[in-house]
């Protein structure tokens, strides 16, 4: 349509991803194109955004195709019985057997044209329309041909050659199998509908004269929210008031409750466990954190594998193969082998129902949705489906080091006492370097009051404060003159440090800053401070190393700092001092090499290399602009998220696999079976139908990836 720069369908879900031009083409106007098509469309609502596609159709989904199956069941058993029991219900008239048979071919009338047989001739003459092969014209072709034969066979006097008993049999089994395939994709989407769920539809929003409940959608950053005990947060947001214990298992996969107090930032959609807390929203809507897992959800179940496009491929050749066979089988049977007319039809018949590619339908977009859905579950958002591929694929990930591996914020390591200065602790030490630190504005000094802080301790107010730029501070203390910074402001101020000399070169070679405190005059103590690893980076490394997965450091950082943090997290390549553009240099000089790549990476200066990868990794702290390359955002600031999500890609690329297989071994192990005369019309059904099933119950295994 004019408008439309872009379109894909998700036929799993029922959903369509649309994309528009500028000026862009009206809802209405795409509604009105897709039923002309002969499907029928609907648009979300903005105030939808919030919510699943999938958890607004699956139900009605599972609902239909049940009301579907009882009308199927009501239909074809009094058919089926009909036909077992005609030669007990057949008199002695030369008419006799007719009646029985006739009533047959009236449920049959009715149950083609009933919600269970309907929608699929609906659906074959569509695509005939639009000259498309798909499984409905299969199972409408070999319904209707069984039907019509019968018909004619009834009007010239041989009940005995009718099939009406077989189209009773396809039809039944072919909706109690979609009906059991509704629910199993229903099963599947939970996923989503669980984060959607997550998001209440209603906030009390802090305003001057009180709280007043608004909708969450009418929200805007900067508002400010109250949440209770046991109340679901409805925006991303900052703490300003209050504290409390917040449940975040669903949206980053902690199990733990975490304690969140003033200037602590929360999730949309985690839960306050205890206490009272008011919130400053910073992102809210489809911005949020649980918004953006939802769409990204959605956007990975949309998207197609190179295995799924082979296998569209394939479905695409199969059919019109298919009606070839079927063509050949009723030739053959009826001109060569002389069976008779109704042997070669039902032949025909078992050909066009058993070979329904159902199953290789399903086979991937199945297995893609359940795993992405579970990933969001546990906190990893898998971009699309091309990218959970690509992951399962990895051999080998390269690492940024700050803010990846380290938390990217300075903080304490060690503090020691220097020889000689009697009546100073540690914890003096501490004191009197975050006393005269409270006014400077540097990262190091923010750590070290906060450091103090943890450790309880009271800070005096400096009365004299000098900052040095570049090389500490200068300050007057509870009464004493100290000095806080570098080795060169001790040394300018002719302060004598030999007594710290061997624990200055010991900090200095683990890569680590530090700060000097000198106390009247006179060397005082050291305190070590260092960019944190971050918790299990060691456990990360070695999972990952058990997966086969080799690992790399690249880091703009200096020598001693990245060999430092490598050698305790257990990684034996690093390259230092690297530029982004260098950063990306060396992943495609790998991926040219033949090596799968993965980056991961949190700044600006990583979007390069994080494109430049076969997957792009990044956490949900990151900037803007790394989440928007990444291929895969960890929600959690966890390390062991990338061997969790190389082993659930993997396990994924499995089962698309053993779906693939069986999808093609139950084709051609069934074709030949149908077009010799081994499998009946209405077994053929039921084995089309468990085929579909296998899959579908195949790919649900998924959810167990993180038991």
């Amino acid at each position: 349509m004019p408008g439309v720069t872009g379109a894909r369908v998700n036929l799993s879900t029922e959903t369509a991803t649309v994309e528009l031009a500028e000026p862009p083409a009206e809802r209405s106007e795409l509604v009105r194109a897709v039923r002309q098509a002969g499907y029928d469309a609907d648009t979300f609502r903005s105030a939808d955004r919030q919510t699943s596609a999938l958890d607004r159709t699956q139900e009605t989904r599972v609902r239909e195709h049940r009301q579907a199956l009882w009308q199927a069941i009501g239909l074809s058993v009094p058919a089926l019985l009909l036909h077992w029991l005609a030669p007990l219900l057949q008199g002695s008239q030369p008419t006799a057997a007719v009646w029985p048979t006739a009533i047959e071919a009236l449920l049959c009338g009715l149950l083609l044209a009933s919600a269970a047989g309907a929608p699929i001739l609906a659906g074959g003459f569509r695509a005939i329309t639009h000259r498309t092969a798909n499984m409905d014209l299969l199972i409408s072709l070999g319904v209707t041909v069984a039907f019509a034969a019968s018909v004619i066979e009834l009007l010239a006097g041989h009940p005995h050659g009718v099939h009406f008993h077989a189209v009773a049999m396809i039809l039944a089994f072919v909706t109690l199998g979609r009906f059991l395939e509704a629910r199993a994709k229903r099963d599947a989407s939970l996923a989503v509908g669980a984060l959607a769920r997550r998001i209440p539809a209603d906030a009390q929003l802090v305003t001057e004269s009180g709280l007043r409940t608004v909708r969450v959608e009418d929200l805007q950053p900067g508002d400010q929210v109250r949440v209770a005990q046991d109340m679901f947060i409805p925006v991303d947001g900052r703490v300003v008031d209050g504290d409390g214990a917040i449940d975040e298992s669903t949206v980053t996969g902690e199990s733990m409750p975490q304690g969140r107090s003033v200037g602590a930032n929360v999730l949309g959609g985690t839960t306050v466990l205890s206490g009272l807390i008011t919130l400053e929203a910073t992102r809210v809507g489809a911005d949020s954190t649980i918004g953006r897992m939802i769409r990204a959800v959605e956007e990975a179940q949309s998207g197609k594998t190179r295995m799924q496009r082979l296998a569209d491929q394939v479905a695409g050749v199969f059919v019109p193969i298919v009606l070839a066979v079927a063509a050949v089988a009723w030739i053959t049977s009826y001109a060569y082998l002389d069976t008779g007319m109704a042997t070669a039809i039902r032949r025909a018949v078992a050909v066009l129902v058993i070979a329904c590619p159902c199953a290789l339908g399903l086979a991937t977009p199945t297995a893609v949705m359940v795993a992405t859905g579970t990933a969001a579950l546990h906190g990893i958002l898998v971009r699309d489906a091309a990218a959970l591929e690509a992951t399962g694929q990895v051999d080998e990930i390269l690492l940024d080091k700050t803010g990846t591996v380290t938390i990217g914020a300075p903080a304490v390591q060690c503090v020691y006492k220097a020889e000689g200065a009697n009546g100073l602790g540690t914890g003096r030490i501490m004191q009197l370097v975050a006393s005269a630190e409270q006014l400077a504005q540097h990262p190091i000094a923010r750590a070290l009051v906060n450091e103090a802080r943890d450790w309880e301790l009271n800070l005096f107010e400096p009365a004299e404060f000098s900052n040095r730029a570049g090389f500490g501070v200068t300050a007057v203390v509870d009464g004493k003159r100290v000095l806080v910074g570098s080795e060169s402001l001790l040394r300018a101020e002719s302060v004598d440090i030999a007594s710290m000399a061997s624990r200055l070169e010991q900090v200095n070679n683990q890569g680590a800053t530090a700060v000097l405190l000198a106390v009247d005059g006179r060397s005082a103590g050291l305190i070590s401070v260092a960019d944190s690893i971050r918790p299990n980076a060691r456990e990360a490394i070695k999972q990952l190393s058990a997966l086969g997965v080799r690992t790399a450091i690249l880091t703009g950082d200096n020598e001693r700092a990245a060999a430092s943090v490598a050698a305790a997290i257990g990684v034996t390549e690093v390259h230092a001092r690297m530029s982004p553009q260098q950063k990306q240099a060396e992943v495609e000089a790998r991926r040219a090499s033949g090596r799968k790549v993965a980056f991961v990476g949190d700044g600006v200066n990583d979007a390069p290399a994080l494109a430049a990868a076969d997957v792009g990794m990044t956490f949900a702290s990151a900037t803007d602009v790394a989440i928007g390359t990444a291929d895969i955002t960890f929600v959690h600031d966890d390390l062991l998220r990338i061997p969790t999500a190389i082993r659930l890609a993997r396990r994924s690329l499995r089962i698309i696999k053993q779906n693939l297989f069986w999808a093609f071994f139950y084709n051609m192990l069934a074709i030949p079976l149908a077009a010799t005369g081994h499998v009946s019309p209405g077994i053929a059904a039921a084995a089309m139908m468990v085929s579909s099933l296998s899959v579908v119950l195949n790919s649900l295994r998924l959810r167990k990836a993180f038991d």
